[in-house]
């Protein structure tokens, strides 16, 4: 059967990165478009299974909803599932409804936000499944069904509609344990000339070499889609899959999108070996937490080619770590020291920090901004701290204030807490954007890149943008 994959057009106001946030989604930098990895995992085993199979990237081809719509009905697929977003999800939907009205074959839907409203997404028609949690054997089973013209009936992982307009919410798929059980992601589906990152130079992809995380964040996307257990695929399958993109595909930028991607230090040093004695020419990034990182590791890491590494700060209260962000960074001598150790070896670091979180003060993020200063990472990001659907703390807040999952774009701040107003907290990320940046000795650092720091400014001006 052919079989069409979409990645949908952004919102106009803003682009999206639907993988992010644990695949809720995120509002990003322009100079940002990472390729629909999750999309391309499931063609993966959709070829497998010996399928014809497309991806439609509305971003990446520079096509509106039209368009979009135009292209998908120009490959006359059988089937159709789409990826989706927190923020984008009524413009996701509908575009949904329109190819499912015009091509009139079954339309699937998957994501994190859909995963836990599930039933929401059946007030209007426009979709036939929704896809629940880890999508790849989940829409491996939904076209297998499509193929034989069959019911979605007793399919794991699924939520549908029946043909009485029950909705029905299928037992849950459970986490897949044997991740080098699956294939490469499909890039020979894509136009990977067309992804990029801020300040790199050339094309850029992504890797998943890991699911889930044990540090249970209250806030995070990513242990409620992945699990809290960490699955990891083998050195070898990663290592093969980076000699794919190296050798087939001339990538040599890469952006590994795991939680934590140090949680096995053996395995990361497995990783550099393999890297090194392959002869992989690549320059990659990574995301992960102060306490899983060392000296020797990171050296290791940079003789095999990280340039950056994201790190999860969050808060530099001690209240603030230990309640709601896994308690990943109560030692900040030791947070020094890794810093510092990535400037020694020519990492860049960029420190993830959020603002708003219940119960914190002006005085709390006054803690984090202090901490931000010291550690002086080469760039920092402030977010407004975010309700998703299913995780501890929208259990937390639910009941108590409504959602509006349009705002959830990562820096608008969806409401306020027992001391700030959600217009306190967004004045409060403004403020801490120009005291990090607007220090004199920072200031003079920024000004010898000056393409950089426009890039930063643009973003700066356009983080709060709202959907009409």
């Amino acid at each position: 059967m052919k079989i069409t994959l979409v990645n949908p057009p952004s919102p106009p106001e803003f682009r999206v990165s639907r993988g992010l946030m644990g695949g809720f989604g995120m509002a990003v930098n322009p100079e940002l478009l990472y390729p629909p990895i999750e999309l391309a995992h499931v063609a993966g085993v959709l070829e497998a299974e010996g399928h014809e199979v497309s991806i439609v990237d509305g971003d990446a081809m520079g096509l509106g909803p039209d368009g979009a719509l135009d292209r998908v009905r120009s490959l006359d697929p059988g089937f159709v599932c789409m990826d989706s977003s927190s923020t984008s999800l009524d413009q996701d939907l509908a575009l949904a409804g329109r190819i499912r009205a015009a091509l009139g074959v079954p339309v699937g839907i998957l994501g994190s936000q859909v995963t836990f409203t599930p039933g929401e997404i059946f007030d209007g028609d426009h979709v036939d499944a929704v896809v629940r949690g880890e999508p790849e054997y989940t829409v491996r089973d939904l076209a297998r069904r499509a193929a034989e013209g069959r019911d979605f009936s007793g399919v794991e992982g699924i939520t549908w509609r029946n043909s009485s307009g029950e909705i029905i919410h299928e037992a849950e798929r459970e986490k897949i344990g044997d991740l080098d059980g699956l294939p490469l992601p499909a890039r020979h589906l894509l136009d990977n000339s067309l992804y990029h990152f801020p300040g790199v130079e050339g094309p850029i992809t992504t890797v998943k070499s890991s699911r889930g995380c044990p540090l249970d964040c209250s806030f995070c996307g990513y242990t409620l889609a992945q699990g809290l257990r960490f699955r990891f695929r083998s050195p070898e399958h990663v290592l093969e899959e980076l000699a794919d993109l190296h050798d087939n595909h001339g990538l040599r930028h890469v952006v590994f999108r795991d939680p934590i991607f140090s949680t096995r230090k053996d395995r990361v040093e497995a990783i550099c070996d393999g890297i090194l004695e392959r002869g992989l020419k690549l320059e990659w990034q990574c995301e992960t937490a102060v306490k899983v990182l060392s000296r020797p590791l990171l050296e290791k890491m940079a003789a095999a080619g990280c340039v950056h590494i994201s790190l999860g700060v969050e808060s530099g209260n001690e209240v603030i770590q230990r309640k709601h962000c896994g308690a990943k960074l109560l030692d900040h001598d030791q947070a020094q020291e890794v810093f510092d150790a990535c400037r020694d070896v020519g990492i860049e670091t960029r420190a993830f920090c959020m603002i708003g979180f219940p119960e914190e003060t002006p005085e709390m993020v006054g803690d984090t901004l202090d901490l931000v200063e010291r550690l002086d990472p080469d760039q920092v990001q402030f977010c407004a701290v975010t309700a998703y659907p299913g995780t501890p703390l929208y259990e937390m807040l639910s009941g108590t204030r409504d959602f509006d999952y349009a705002t959830m774009t990562g820096y608008q701040a969806l409401e306020g807490n027992e001391h700030m107003s959600a217009a306190e907290i967004e004045g409060w990320i403004r403020h801490a954007y120009r005291r990090f940046y607007l220090r004199p000795k920072r200031l003079l650092r920024e000004l010898s890149q000056p393409a950089r720091l426009a890039g930063k400014a643009a973003r700066y001006f356009t983080l709060f943008n709202k959907r009409a």
